[in-house]
Formats: structure tokens, C-alpha cells, sequence
């Protein structure tokens, strides 16, 4: 939950300041506001007026917030299309949006294509994350919880070979991990 917190202050500062490094109009800092207040149709609202605006920019920080505000009234597949709209639009790719990305995508797979989906939005989080750094540079957490859901990843794709060696990689950063010991014994069976 603590991780969830922060990567919602996160992209709320990200849209807000986004909104005024290009000098937004009022629905997105409006939207900003309701989704930091909790009030997630309000900052839905806001947010698609925002992203209906003619300035790319304007339009693709409409949609993260979008993404936002679907992602924490668990929609995530409509949180999931924000987010890609938003991408697709030139918002700013960092490793927050990725997570989120990930994150919705775990909620709402079916198929292998979404696993492999899932494991992209990953990966290219994982690769930000490493020319990251001071203000940018990621929560460890979400960076672990990352690494741990990409083994879960192979899993699903029955890519054994791979997830086994994420296992490893992930024990040696992180030893302690019970549930990812245990991962790795069963991973030793397949």
C-alpha cells in the first residue's frame, strides 16, 4: 500500500507540473487537485476535457491523469488505454507510468499476448530505472516489485528458463524473499 501512495503522489506531481511548465488550462490542474482529493469522477471529468485538447502535450497529460483516475477507481483496463494513450501521445515515459502500465495489465490479463504485454511495460520500466537518477531515480520498492512480477511474467508465458534466472537474479539483490525462495524451488521443477 505504501508503494501505491507514493506512485499516486508521484504521477499527481507530474501531471500538475507538467500542466504548468506548459502552461495548462484549469481542467488539469482542476483534475489534479480531485484525483490528489480522492474524487475520482470529478478528476475523470476534468481530465477528458484536458485530453481532448488540440495541444499534444495538453492532450497527453489529459490522458496519464486519465489513467490515474481510472487506476484508483480500479478500472484498469480503461486505466491501461489512458496510460497507452498517453505514451502514443509523447507524455514524458518514466518508470512510474510503466509500473502503472504493468499494473493494470496484471489486473485485467487473459492471454499470452497480455502476459507478453505485461512484460514489455516491465521491462521498459526496469530499463528507465537504470539511467535514472537523483530526482528521477525510482522507489526501491517499486523497482523490487517490478523484478518480482517479471518472474511472474515468465511463469505465466511458461518461459521456465527465463523466470528461473530472474528468480536468481532477484534472490541475489534480495535474499530474503520467502515467497521468491519458494518460487525458485518450484521453478527448479519445471
Amino acid at each position: 500500500m505504501k508503494i501505491k501512495r507514493r506512485l499516486i503522489f508521484a504521477a499527481a506531481v507530474c501531471i500538475s507540473a507538467a500542466g504548468m511548465l506548459g502552461g495548462c488550462s484549469n481542467p488539469q490542474k482542476e483534475g489534479t487537485a480531485a484525483l490528489e482529493e480522492g474524487n475520482y469522477a470529478e478528476a475523470l471529468t476534468r481530465f477528458q476535457k484536458a485530453a481532448e485538447s488540440d495541444d499534444r502535450e495538453k492532450a497527453a497529460e489529459g490522458y496519464r491523469g486519465l489513467g490515474m483516475a481510472y487506476y484508483e477507481s480500479g478500472q484498469y483496463e480503461k486505466a491501461l488505454e489512458a496510460f497507452q494513450q498517453a505514451v502514443d501521445l509523447g507524455a514524458e515515459e518514466t518508470v512510474q507510468l510503466y509500473h502503472l502500465m504493468a499494473s493494470c495489465g496484471m489486473q485485467t490479463w487473459k492471454s499470452e499476448e497480455d502476459y507478453t504485454a505485461v512484460l514489455g511495460y516491465i521491462q521498459t520500466g526496469l530499463a528507465l530505472a537504470e539511467i535514472a537518477d537523483g530526482e528521477e531515480a525510482p522507489d526501491t520498492d517499486m523497482i523490487r516489485e517490478m523484478k518480482y512480477n517479471e518472474i511472474i511474467c515468465y511463469e505465466n508465458l511458461a518461459d521456465w528458463e527465463n523466470a528461473r534466472q530472474k528468480g536468481e537474479e532477484y534472490l541475489s539483490e534480495y535474499p530474503d524473499d520467502e515467497t521468491v525462495q519458494k518460487e525458485a524451488e518450484f521453478l527448479k521443477t519445471r
